[in-house]
């Protein structure tokens, strides 16, 4: 009689573990079944069901990306709108962007491929602008509208990248990025908040219709005070050209308007052929300058008459993410050389290729900016 208690007893425990392990193994799907809410920049709350396997990047700039890559998840990534991945596009870079080279092409920016999009069936799309993407065409596919922009205030760029390091279950890779530009950013405040306005030097930043192609022509592009270009300038200590105008956009001015203002330094953004991670020769951007430098009209501005003309690429180096800290080192160094001796702008910029955009490129080797 004991035996056969202590059987049924064996029995019923055996059966009893059976259920529970059968528990465990229906309930582990279940965790990946799991989803992640953010609360992008339209103030839409998207659900995300982790982990995420695959994205498509339907992007105008690449600071997103860029933010994307220093998580370490650029192996997730299947689609890109076609400026990224197609020979010649506006961002299309083979030394900067290798691993895009082999995604599928989504279509244009301002019409992507919606059908290809559902066959693709990506874990979640991210776009920089609800501009560029109608979510209702892709039902069923999260959509999470996001850019990463230039700021005085860190708050926003840390919350950012936490929230994307909390959907991909990359926390300790999103708090590395969010301290590495958190130290060279409170760098470049410290070393130019102390500096009067009075002593600020007044800049131009734009694109470079002034001299795209050595044409001569009137057509000056000035940011507002609240736009991307202008906070990176102040981010570097000097004065944007257009402080006067409101507003985030650009505006539209003749020579005339800016030879007026006599800005100290002159800043143009510009693509590749001329400038970018595949230029290895300056020759083209060089040319561009020297003319500009030797235009009558500008002869007494100061930026000319100091020879204190630059140029940056306006694919890679502009504005947003890490990009724009960048971009205000360069400025900074030029701006006040001896406050700056000890700093490297380039270093840095190699230090965010080699360690946070995972690339086996050396930035000495290529032109993002004229002259280094």
């Amino acid at each position: 009689m004991e035996f056969g208690r202590s059987c049924r007893l064996i029995l019923v425990l055996v059966t009893v573990c059976a259920v529970m392990l059968a528990g465990c193994s229906e309930k582990r799907p279940a965790v990946e079944g799991k989803s992640v809410t953010i609360v992008d920049d339209l103030g839409r709350k998207v659900s995300v069901h982790v982990p995420v396997r695959t994205f498509v990047y339907v992007g105008h700039n690449c600071y997103l990306y860029e933010t994307l890559r220093a998580l370490g998840v650029q192996d997730k990534v299947i689609g890109a709108s076609d400026r990224f991945v197609r020979p010649g596009g506006y961002r299309y870079s083979p030394s900067y962007f290798p691993e895009l080279a082999n995604v599928t092409d989504v279509g244009l920016l301002k019409s992507p491929d919606y059908e290809l999009i559902n066959k693709l069936k990506p874990d979640v799309v991210f776009t920089d602008s609800e501009r560029w993407y109608d979510w209702k065409k892709t039902p069923g596919i999260p959509v999470i509208v996001m850019d990463v922009k230039p700021t005085t205030n860190l708050t926003e760029f840390r919350e950012k990248v936490m929230k994307l390091g909390g959907l991909f279950g990359k926390e300790k890779e999103a708090k590395e990025y969010v301290e590495w530009y958190t130290k060279w950013f409170n760098e470049l405040k410290k070393r130019t908040e102390d500096i009067p306005s009075d002593k600020r030097p007044v800049v131009y930043i734009g694109y470079c219709y002034a001299v795209k192609y050595g044409v001569k022509t009137n057509t000056f592009q000035v940011p507002a005070r609240d736009s991307y270009r202008s906070i990176i300038v102040r981010m570097a200590g000097g004065i944007p050209l257009g402080n006067e105008v409101s507003g985030s956009g650009n505006i539209k001015v003749d020579a005339e308007w800016v030879i007026q203002r006599n800005p100290e330094i002159m800043v143009f953004s510009i693509n590749q052929p001329y400038l970018g991670y595949d230029v290895n020769d300056p020759s083209k951007v060089r040319e561009i300058v020297a003319k500009f430098l030797n235009r009558s009209d500008f002869a007494n501005v100061d930026a000319v008459k100091n020879r204190k003309v630059y140029m940056v690429s306006h694919a890679y180096i502009l504005c947003g993410g890490a990009s724009g800290l960048i971009n205000s080192l360069y400025l900074a160094k030029w701006l006040y050389p001896e406050r700056f001796a000890d700093i490297d702008p380039q270093a840095v910029h190699q230090e965010f290729v080699t360690e946070f955009q995972h690339l086996n490129l050396d930035v000495n080797k290529t032109w993002c900016v004229y002259p280094k």
